[in-house]
């Protein structure tokens, strides 16, 4: 079994390993969620911004998130949201770069140039701030709280008193949950073509139990052995071990990693560089990356193959003998 362009084109042959038999290959198709099984615009995303309000009366825009994403080692929006709620106290606190239109932009790229993630958030706040207006800000800055708040507003006072087992605060105790406004982005028949030709796994940032709700939303049935999550003992993405390991319980020589980042294809070629397996970045342009900015984006950060959505995967892979 092997991946095989269905149109001709995007280099899915370049996946199958020099000197293979196709009778030995075994392919995966390993999905993420966000952005690519459901829409998360109007869920974490909004998640994101909200929770950064009710706690510090003022939050970014809703085009502002993605260059956060953009910078690498945001995978988990917990911390995206501890991010965005630094710039908005160390803007608070005078830092002269984060003035103007161009400021979420400025931040996120110096963020990406000190590696990335909230390591690098936190070098920036206290390079561009006085020691003690840097304290100001790590002192008002209270993750625990901000990841409280996401929590209430994205699963609802229902949900949270399920997975978090506890009470939601009084302002959050009729809040019906952003997650209730996850669109699916796939069709049955997509998952019924990929289920049928392929073993599927899903490697994604969500914690177990929200990642079970959206599966259950797309209609996408997958054993927890060929899952792995937030709550798995693996390093978030863009490190690859999880994805390696999933292939691993997925008895696969070939791997298709259908995403919607950066650093969703960063894994693949991470995995594909240190794994004898092949493995193949699928770009989607469903979730922050859209449109031909978007698409240079993904080619840019080496995806192999970029897609408008997740069910053009039915033209794009046919199975060969």
């Amino acid at each position: 079994m092997a991946f095989e362009s269905g149109d001709g084109e995007g280099g899915l042959g370049d996946a199958i390993p020099a000197g293979a038999d196709p009778a030995d290959l075994r392919a995966a198709v390993v999905f993420d969620v966000d952005g690519v099984l459901v829409d998360v615009s109007a869920s974490y995303r909004r998640a994101i911004r909200e929770a950064v309000d009710r706690v510090y009366g003022e939050t970014i825009e809703p085009g502002q998130i993605q260059p956060f994403k953009d910078a690498g080692g945001f995978n988990n929006d917990w911390t995206v949201t501890d991010a965005v709620a630094l710039f908005v106290l160390a803007r608070r606190e005078g830092d002269p770069r984060l003035e103007g239109d161009e400021a979420v932009e400025t931040y996120a790229n110096a963020i990406a140039e000190r590696g990335g993630g909230l390591e690098g958030a936190k070098a920036v706040v206290r390079e561009g701030l006085s020691a003690g207006a840097a304290d100001r800000v790590f002192e008002a800055w209270d993750p625990g709280r901000l990841r409280a708040v996401f929590q209430q507003l994205y699963l609802g006072a229902e949900l949270y008193r399920d997975l978090e087992d506890a009470d939601p605060d009084p302002e959050f105790a009729d809040e019906a949950g952003y997650i209730n406004d996850e669109q699916v982005l796939v069709d049955g028949e997509t998952i019924e073509a990929i289920t049928d030709r392929f073993v599927v796994g899903v490697f994604t940032g969500r914690p177990a139990a929200e990642a079970d709700h959206a599966l259950d939303r797309a209609g996408l049935d997958v054993p927890d052995e060929h899952r792995v999550t937030m709550d798995s003992p693996f390093p978030g993405k863009p490190d690859p071990e999880g994805l390696v390991a999933l292939a691993d319980r997925l008895g696969a020589t070939v791997v298709a990693y259908v995403g919607d980042t950066l650093d969703d294809v960063e894994t693949a070629r991470r995995a594909d560089e240190e794994d004898d397996r092949s493995y193949l970045a699928v770009g989607v342009l469903t979730g922050g990356l859209r449109g031909v900015q978007g698409r240079r984006k993904f080619e840019e950060a080496g995806a192999d193959v970029v897609l408008l959505s997740v069910n053009d995967l039915t033209d794009l892979f046919e199975i060969g003998t």
